[in-house]
């Protein structure tokens, strides 16, 4: 199987990954052309007194929205890592010696994602099947501005970036999983055909 590219995205009930919850997880499967093949969505039920009111007005909390169609983490993990499963094409061996394959996640903001998600699977006792070495949007962009030397932008938010690069990404769908994801797949695009048009310009 060519290589595929999982990006996803968190929503979270604050910042501390051993006390907040996950409260959305969501994610899109693409090939080497970053041609969408599958997405990913749920929302997950949580306690809301371990979560941080002001995190959950900014990431689109709604009481009758979760009460609806809120289901429950491990219940979530275990179809997150079948999605998973089903696009993983890094080589891996285990410690019996044995070859399987994992998935390459993709995030804006790796640092705070990545974590994070390893560690709501290790609290559940569910395997991730991915690669823990998580690829960044951000990281990519900061080296962009950094190797081109040209101006920076005010910040290295989502939606900044996408609106530097004529992503489409409206405001209202900010700290949305799901919209987050998409704009994550249309920035890496961007940023792969800004990086290779400077390239050509240089040769």
């Amino acid at each position: 199987m060519a290589q595929r590219l999982i990006f996803f995205d968190l929503e979270t009930g604050g910042i501390d990954l051993k006390r907040h919850p996950i409260i959305q997880v969501a994610a899109v499967a693409v090939d080497q052309s970053l041609e969408v093949l599958e997405g990913f969505e749920a929302k997950i039920r949580f306690d809301f007194r371990r979560a941080n009111a002001h995190s959950l007005r900014k990431n689109h909390y709604h009481p009758g929205v979760w009460a609806k169609s809120a289901r429950e983490p491990k219940e979530v993990a275990h179809d997150f890592a079948a999605f998973l499963r089903r696009h993983a094409t890094v080589p891996a061996l285990s410690s019996q010696g044995e070859s399987y394959e994992v998935a390459q996640l993709v995030a804006h903001n790796a640092a705070f994602d990545g974590p994070f998600l390893s560690a709501w699977y290790e609290k559940l006792g569910v395997y991730l099947p991915a690669r823990r070495l998580v690829l960044c949007t951000l990281q990519l962009a900061l080296w962009r501005f950094s190797l081109a030397q040209s101006k920076q932008p005010p910040n290295y938010q989502l939606a900044t970036l996408c609106a530097h690069f004529d992503v489409p990404f409206h405001a209202a769908k900010a700290h949305d999983a799901f919209g987050d994801a998409i704009a994550t797949v249309q920035l890496f695009r961007a940023l792969q055909q800004d990086t290779a048009g400077k390239s050509r310009i240089t040769a």
